[in-house]
Order: structure tokens, then C-alpha cells, then sequence
């Protein structure tokens, strides 16, 4: 009760150093919740593509720079315990009523495009270079009937065949054509970005990885479920998130420090009482430490529920099906106990100070 009394003596301060910490902590939930979501579509797309492996050029920042030969991936298609390689290459399209539309480049003769037959699909899968398929989401915004065109790279005209549903909320955004299509237009030859790699027995992956990567030391192969965590650009986008929810962290920290030297300097006298009525210097320091702990768990509190709710304002501000977001308990606990951290640092110096008064000079204080 001492505790919270002296907190509310000051509430307008009080509440300042609680907003301080919250918005530092909403900061950290929701830039890792997106960030966390878009990371998690990306490893849910790749496994539900029905494809064990992700094969792809070693050490490049994005799937976008990679490139598999049509050589490389006959030869692994042959491998002992694989069942079929497939090829796959991406594009981002302008198309109208759209802020960018995603292609999927697929083979109509290979495993993954069998993914887009469902109870939802409209229409049929495409056979042709001349033809796209387009996710309910894009055909939606495009305004597209089945049997109509859609004009792409700048006039050349794809007769829509199929409008597909799937799991993936981004990709419903997306649209598929032939990978022919998108090798032309990124003159790539006959090579494609990801060799997707379907094996006769899941349980034989590690060897497969090991005999593809052995025999071409210029791939990497990675499980369909881990694809998100091999690209360079996407820890720029950690490192970022980092960044700034940690400058919102310190401002934080800073609004406890600040309020609690306040404190001390204005209890001073009160702090020379308790120290003449016998409270020790640990007990002194234990007080100014929790009212600091106290301010940042409340304010940690506070950030994780306006953390989550801006998260989810945002992902329903942007465009339908580009968001996601994915908490984690882990990420809660790892909030909080920055909150705690915060509140232990801000006030560890003050409570020292406190605790080190002369109760005669204290008294004296005016």
C-alpha cells in the first residue's frame, strides 16, 4: 500500500513514465508480431507446396536472386529417394486495383501446381502459356470473371481459367502462370529461382539434403518449414525491428530514471525519517526499487495489450491479405521481461542514492 500511495502522489508523472514503457512495449509486440507473420507465411507457403526440400542458390539475400539450372534440377530429380523436382520462379506485376500482384511461376505438368485443385477452385487449372489463374482476393479487387483477360506486363493478355482459394493470405492476392512466362520476362533461360524437391520417404530428407548440397556445393537445400530463415534480407527486417522497438525501450527506461529521481529528491526528508525510525539502507533501496518495478510492469502490461491491438489495426489497415500477424508466448515473456529489466535499471541508481541519505543531513533537507 506504501508503495502505491507514493506513486500516486505524483499521478500525471506517474502515468507519463507507465506510457513511456508501454509504448516501448507495444513497439516490440507489434513490429515482431508482423515481421513474425510475414516470416510465417513464407515458411506455411513453402510446406504447403507438399514439397520436403527447398533447393536454392547458396548464399543469396532473397529467393528472388537465386538461380537453379534445368541441369541441376534433372539431375537431382534423378537422385536416389527423390521422387520429383520441381521448378518455381516469382514476379511482382502491376495490375489495376492492386498495389502489386504476386506470380507464381509453376510447371502445369509438375507436382506443385496440384495444390491450387481444391473444393474452392473455380474454373480449372492452366495448361498454357496463355493463361493465369488468379487468387479469389486479386480477382476480386480486379474485377475479373472467369474467361475474360487480364493484361500484364505492359499488354500482353492472359485469358483467366481458374480463381483459386488457399491458406496463405498473401498468396490469394497472387496469381499463377506458367514458369515459362516468368523466365521470359526475367530472361532467365531455362533456369528457375527454387527447385522444390518431393521425396519418396520424408524420413530420408537429411540424407537427400546432405547428397544434394555434397554434389553441388553452390545450393543449399532446406526444409520446406525452415525456408524463411535462409534469407539475408529478412534479418535486416529483424535487426530493424530491434532497432527501433529498442530506442522506444530507452526512452522508456529514461522516463523511469527521471521519474524517480524526482522522487528521491522530493522525499528526501521523508526518506531521513524512515532512516531515524530505523529502516535499514537495503530496506530504503528495496522501496524505491519496487515503486521503479512497479511503474514498469504496469507500463509492460499496458504495452502488451496496445502492442497486440495496434498489430491487428495495422495488418486490417493494409491491404487485404498482404499481413499477418503471429504471436508467441515466448514473445510476451521476453516483453515483459524487458518491462522488468526497465524498471529494475531506471530506478537502481535512485534507490542507491536514496538509500546512502545521511538520516541527520536528510532531516535538515528543505
Amino acid at each position: 500500500m506504501l508503495i502505491l500511495k507514493n506513486l500516486f502522489r505524483r499521478k500525471i508523472r506517474t502515468t507519463l513514465s507507465v506510457l513511456g514503457v508501454a509504448i516501448g512495449i507495444a513497439a516490440i509486440i507489434a513490429f515482431n508480431a508482423v515481421a513474425g507473420g510475414f516470416k510465417d507465411g513464407l515458411n506455411a507457403y513453402a510446406s504447403q507446396t507438399g514439397a520436403h526440400l527447398m533447393v536454392l542458390a547458396r548464399d543469396v539475400p532473397a529467393s528472388e536472386y537465386s538461380r537453379v539450372s534445368a541441369e541441376e534440377l534433372r539431375a537431382i530429380s534423378t537422385m536416389p529417394g527423390v521422387h520429383q523436382g520441381a521448378g518455381t520462379a516469382f514476379y511482382v506485376a502491376r495490375a489495376s486495383g492492386l498495389p502489386a500482384l504476386f506470380l507464381f511461376g509453376r510447371d502445369p505438368n509438375e507436382l506443385p501446381i496440384r495444390r491450387y485443385r481444391n473444393s474452392d477452385l473455380q474454373g480449372r487449372l492452366l495448361e498454357t502459356d496463355g493463361e493465369i489463374m488468379l487468387g479469389y482476393v486479386a480477382a476480386e479487387k480486379m474485377k475479373k470473371k472467369l474467361g475474360e483477360d487480364v493484361e500484364l506486363f505492359d499488354g500482353r493478355k492472359f485469358r483467366l481459367v481458374g480463381v483459386y482459394t488457399v491458406g496463405i493470405p498473401w498468396e490469394n492476392v497472387g496469381a499463377v502462370v506458367t514458369v515459362r512466362v516468368i523466365q521470359e520476362k526475367l530472361r532467365m533461360g531455362d533456369a528457375v529461382q527454387l527447385g522444390m524437391v518431393y521425396l519418396k520417404d520424408p524420413r530420408e530428407r537429411d540424407a537427400v539434403k546432405a547428397r544434394i548440397e555434397r554434389t553441388y556445393p553452390n545450393l543449399i537445400a532446406v526444409p520446406s518449414e525452415e525456408f524463411a530463415g535462409n534469407f539475408e534480407n529478412l534479418q535486416y527486417i529483424d535487426w530493424f525491428v530491434w532497432v527501433v522497438s529498442l530506442i522506444a525501450v530507452i526512452v522508456g527506461g529514461l522516463g523511469v530514471l527521471n521519474t524517480m529521481l524526482m522522487t528521491v529528491s522530493e522525499r528526501t526528508r521523508e526518506i531521513g525519517t524512515l532512516r531515524a525510525v530505523g529502516w535499514s539502507c537495503l530496506r530504503v533501496m528495496g522501496l524505491i526499487l519496487s515503486e521503479g518495478v512497479l511503474i514498469s510492469v504496469i507500463g509492460g502490461a499496458t504495452g502488451l495489450l496496445v502492442g497486440w491491438g495496434g498489430a491487428e489495426i495495422l495488418i486490417r489497415w493494409a491491404p487485404r491479405g498482404f499481413l499477418r500477424t503471429t504471436y508467441s508466448p515466448q514473445m510476451f515473456l521476453e516483453a515483459m521481461a524487458i518491462a522488468l529489466a526497465l524498471g529494475i535499471v531506471g530506478a537502481l541508481y535512485p534507490s542507491y542514492r536514496a538509500s546512502r541519505l545521511s538520516p541527520i543531513e536528510a532531516l535538515k533537507y528543505e
